[in-house]
């Protein structure tokens, strides 16, 4: 019956991670957005993530150019699938804004390879559903759709 009531706990606590919103708000976490230093949805301008969170601007997402993130907000996180990319098999979640559902990127779950362990738990935001600091009119990738 302990085994039961550990995978119960586990269970919850799974389900709990997959909404990042702040749980004390009826909406949308607000991020700080003093000096302009916000990634928000192209959609539906839902905050996502704040520019001191971008540990790099040089990954690939599927459609394109993508930042790795510390930490995102205000999305809703897919089942978890193995995938095959350039550095080799991840396990991955797909994450979604929570304001118009569009699909803005995936985190990684786990790694496979030791030199690619750093990424888990890290989250990978497509730059064309970005609307950003200094943002251009990023264009949508033939075959993807914002929103």
């Amino acid at each position: 019956m302990e085994n039961a009531a550990a995978a119960a706990v586990n269970t919850v606590t799974e389900m709990a991670s997959r909404l990042t919103i702040d749980a004390n708000n009826a909406h949308p976490l607000e991020l700080d957005d003093a000096g302009g230093n916000v990634y928000r949805c192209k959609g539906c301008r839902t905050h996502l993530a704040s520019a001191d969170d971008i540990i790099s601007k040089d990954f690939l997402g599927e459609y394109g150019r993508a930042y790795l993130f510390d930490k995102v907000v205000n999305v809703t996180v897919g089942e978890t699938e193995d995938r095959m990319m350039m550095t080799g098999r991840h396990s991955v979640s797909d994450i979604f804004c929570i304001g118009c559902g569009v699909l803005v990127g995936f985190r990684y779950e786990a790694a496979q390879q030791r030199s690619q362990k750093y990424k888990e738990g890290k989250f990978i935001l497509e730059r064309y559903q970005l609307l950003g600091p200094k943002s251009r009119n990023n264009q949508v990738p033939k075959g993807a759709e914002c929103g």
